[in-house]
């Protein structure tokens, strides 16, 4: 059924066909190069762009349509190329705005992050703190005063020096590991696809499109698993010393596999060679010429020199097509150990009460090995249908591996053998058919040693200073910052430490706002639901937005004031704070 604003909309835009809207059920918006009921990004004709526009609007009914932001003047404008005039809608019927061209922040040596208690994360430098406010010049926010109680905490150094993924705000990349096809199982599909050619043409191309159904589905900057195919990115390039940290939400018991530092090649056994029959024939006519020939003494035959063939080795990246979304046909159903499906690497399991880590790497003989790693501490407790925040620290060099959830410290491991291969690669597998899973907020960084949890970062009444080294820090209180120098003061020292130098400041909770105190000030309340701005690689804002146009965002907040804010570098506009891209997680699928 059409919702009540169709008929308007199609008889103000006659060159607006049904066919331009894309209904989807239950608030889906797909990603359109790999998706439930799109063509794979494996065709030409998915890689080109829409001719309407790059950018997507999703309804809070659940349709989809494809154009150009225009801005925000009393509704939201929407703009499409095959017409001459803006679109307007009302904002409370949106749920959201993805600009699919967002090049995003450009990252200078003096970008910080700020975070406040709001959860607003803004990058920019640092140019002044004292015991009142903090001074930022950001380029998307501009030159900003944020009052002091109202911030969390400062880094300097958000990402310990690198960071080399964030995401994902869009599927590039990004494949799904499928089932291989044999040349039975081609055969059957050669006849399926010629029984479809004489079916009508509307129920044939349901049948290709569930067909052509994924295993996860990308929507908004989330991926959401619908069954048990693994999820893969081959191109993570981990470092040596880093950070894996990502966002996970499930339905149903929590049963998560994720690939790490996997090179996704695999050995194959050696191709066996056939003589050719004529080449066999002539060998039985010599040796009948041979046996009539004068008879010589019998000569004991040398054992022959073992030369075995050698061992041949599969790539995943040689199978895809271009960087595009996609599915590969990978997985060996008789071959299902984790060397067979991700190569070379680390398998970690997440289950609802316990990890675990295991080794897999091929024996020089071309065999797939599994080895379980032994851990220090590994009690986990995550419930059914739950979410969690998982960090996984590791060091190649040092060979060890240390596992964070919410946080707090749950498992570490170190392998004597050292880590094997020199994969960079990460994937993911949803291991329980009947459970829903969305991951987002992924990002690998590098680490700087630190192997203190994150909630041992927070103390109640001292600030705390981690410095670049990873190791020491500074408890007491940070008295301000100027001209690049912070100012630190302790009841033993006073010390002055260039910000550049600084991984991370954490101010102290007590003189910080508590959103969850009854005697909130009215004034840090919203007047009506906030949009938020998600900006990549690292960055978001809240704002009871006023007007927009060109690029710029007139909007107001609690805790920032009135600013403008520029959108040429986000990732999207969410109207309805808290709901999933997918409100039903494929309930109604």
């Amino acid at each position: 059924m059409k919702p009540a604003f169709y008929p308007v909309l199609l008889a103000s835009l006659p060159t607006l066909s049904f066919c331009e809207i894309v209904v989807r059920g239950g608030g889906i918006l797909l990603d359109k190069s790999l998706s439930k009921n799109e063509a794979t990004s494996t065709k030409p004709e998915a890689s080109k762009p829409d001719p309407a526009g790059d950018d997507l609007i999703l309804f809070d009914n659940g349709d989809v349509m494809h154009g150009i932001f225009g801005g925000i003047q009393d509704g939201l404008l929407w703009e499409r190329k095959d017409i001459d005039r803006p679109i307007k809608f009302s904002i409370p019927g949106i749920r959201q705005v993805v600009f699919k061209g967002s090049s995003g922040v450009v990252m200078e040596k003096e970008t910080s992050f700020i975070t406040l208690v709001s959860g607003d994360r803004i990058p920019g430098e640092i140019v002044s703190l004292d015991d009142k406010s903090l001074v930022v010049k950001s380029s998307i926010v501009g030159n900003v005063t944020i009052p002091r109680e109202h911030i969390e905490s400062l880094s300097p150094n958000p990402f310990d020096g690198e960071l080399f993924y964030s995401g994902p705000y869009n599927s590039n990349g990004w494949m799904i590991l499928d089932y291989r096809k044999t040349e039975k199982k081609d055969e059957t599909e050669t006849k399926e696809k010629a029984a479809l050619e004489k079916k009508p043409k509307k129920e044939a191309n349901e049948e290709n499109n569930q067909e052509e159904s994924s295993a996860w589905i990308h929507s908004g900057a989330s991926f959401y698993s619908l069954d048990n195919r693994a999820l893969v990115y081959p191109d993570a390039n981990m470092p040596d010393i880093g950070r894996l940290k990502f966002k996970a939400e499930w339905k149903g018991r929590l049963n998560l596999t994720l690939a790490l530092h996997s090179d996704f090649i695999r050995v194959l056994p050696p191709e066996k060679k056939e003589e050719p029959e004529d080449e066999a024939e002539e060998a039985v006519d010599a040796a009948k010429q041979e046996g009539a020939a004068e008879e010589k003494p019998e000569e004991k035959e040398e054992p022959e020199e073992l030369n075995p063939a050698p061992l041949r080795k599969e790539k995943l990246v040689d199978l895809r097509k271009g960087n595009g979304f996609q599915n590969i046909a990978w997985i060996d159903p008789s071959k299902r150990t984790h060397a067979d499906m991700f190569g070379t690497g680390y398998t970690m399991t997440l289950y609802s009460s316990y990890p675990n880590l295991s080794r897999n790497y091929f024996s020089e003989t071309g065999v797939a090995r599994t080895q379980r790693m032994a851990s220090v501490r590994s009690n986990i407790s995550l419930s059914e249908g739950g979410n969690a925040e998982i960090e996984i620290r590791y060091n190649r060099k040092e060979s060890i591996m240390i596992l964070f959830i919410n946080g707090n410290y749950a498992a570490q491991w170190n392998d004597l053998g050292g880590f094997p291969g020199d994969g960079t690669g990460f994937g993911i597998v949803n291991n329980t058919s009947n459970a829903r899973v969305r991951v987002s907020e992924v990002m690998i960084t590098s680490w700087n040693g630190m192997t203190d949890s994150a909630n041992s970062m927070v103390h109640p009444d001292r600030d705390l200073v981690l410095l670049g080294n990873g190791t020491d820090r500074f408890s007491g209180q940070v008295i301000g910052i100027k001209d690049g120098v912070a100012l630190l003061k302790s009841a033993y020292m006073n010390a002055e430490i260039p910000i550049k130098d600084l991984s991370k400041i954490v101010l102290k909770e007590s003189s910080s706002t508590d959103l969850d105190s009854d005697d909130l000030s009215d004034a840090l309340n919203w007047e009506e639901e906030p949009i938020t701005i998600v900006y990549k690689p690292f960055g978001k804002i809240k704002l009871n937005p006023v007007s927009a146009k060109n690029k710029l965002l007139r909007g107001s907040s609690p805790f920032l004031g009135k600013i403008t804010v520029d959108l040429s570098s986000a990732a999207m506009l969410r109207f309805i704070e808290g709901s999933p891209d997918l409100s039903d997680w494929f309930d109604d699928l």
